[in-house]
């Protein structure tokens, strides 16, 4: 995985964000902060291209998103006083800290067999690949694949996805309807890239990772919220959806490691599956 490319990538989409937002509230969002990241992220990208990923991280992190980290800790520390024996809700939910957990530990497993970019060793855990799903039968690489992973920061990538987007969809349609819509994704994001191998739409031929659930737990939260609506602050969620859809398709496609295949199959299957387990009134 190209490290600086990953980085130069996440980082300007991240500013043109903030840039964006700023034209909704200019006086609340730090516009003049993503305007100086994003010339430093030029000159970078001229000047040092093979060091510009890097470069333009450390201006992100330095100037954008240190400054907005104590920026929202002192608002919180003024706005929210907890009445004595009180306490906060936790920000992880019950599924979602579980399949952390799992993801974690099968790690360490992938790790103490042999590493977790060992060909060998995602062979023997389970990785998904078409040609033995489809010709051998090993149908259990559908599922397994989904709780490997290819290096730390394709983990780390993952599990930070899934804490910042999947508590909400529990809390909102409880731990069981979550689960399913988890792993169903999971497994049709893995039949999705199995098909289109053997119709040679794609050329994968070893994947790993839990991206294909990630994306459908997306997918989940745009069908539910389409059937919810009229739900306050449905229309908002829904636009910032389609930000994250945009933003992965545009880095599937300008990174040739992903598999967008197998992204776009989970986010589908969880749009259908959002759709169908949505409960009609809200938790």
């Amino acid at each position: 995985m190209d490290l600086n490319r990953l980085f130069l990538f996440m980082v300007v989409v991240s500013v043109l964000l903030v840039l964006a937002r700023s034209l909704r509230a200019p006086a609340a969002m730090p516009w003049i902060a993503a305007l100086v990241v994003l010339a430093i992220t030029a000159i970078g990208y001229f000047a040092a291209p093979r060091a510009a990923g890097w470069i333009s991280l450390i201006a992100w992190i330095v100037i954008l998103f240190l400054p907005a980290i104590v920026s929202r800790r002192k608002a919180r520390l003024q706005t929210f006083r907890p009445a004595h024996g009180a306490s906060r809700a936790p920000r992880l939910t019950p599924v979602v800290t579980a399949l952390i957990i799992i993801n974690a530990l099968m790690f360490l497993i992938e790790i103490w067999q042999g590493g977790s970019t060992n060909p060998e060793t995602l062979h023997r855990l389970g990785e998904l690949e078409p040609a033995a799903v489809w010709v051998d039968r090993e149908y259990w690489r559908l599922l397994t694949a989904l709780f490997l992973h290819y290096g730390w920061l394709h983990l780390a990538f993952n599990l930070y996805a899934l804490s910042i987007i999947g508590p909400g969809l529990e809390r909102a349609i409880g731990g069981l309807r979550f689960t399913a819509c988890y792993l169903i994704a999971g497994l049709g994001s893995s039949a999705g890239v199995v098909a289109l191998r053997v119709v040679h739409l794609t050329k994968a031929e070893q994947l790993v990772g839990a991206s294909g659930c990630v994306m459908g737990i997306v997918g989940a939260w745009a069908g539910f919220l389409l059937r919810h609506r009229d739900a306050p602050l449905a229309g908002k969620r829904l636009q910032n959806i389609l930000i994250i859809v945009a933003i992965q398709t545009a880095f599937d496609l300008s990174t040739p490691q992903v598999s967008m295949g197998a992204h776009l199959s989970g986010l589908i299957t969880g749009f259908v599956v959002g759709l169908a387990v949505a409960p009609r009134r809200l938790l």
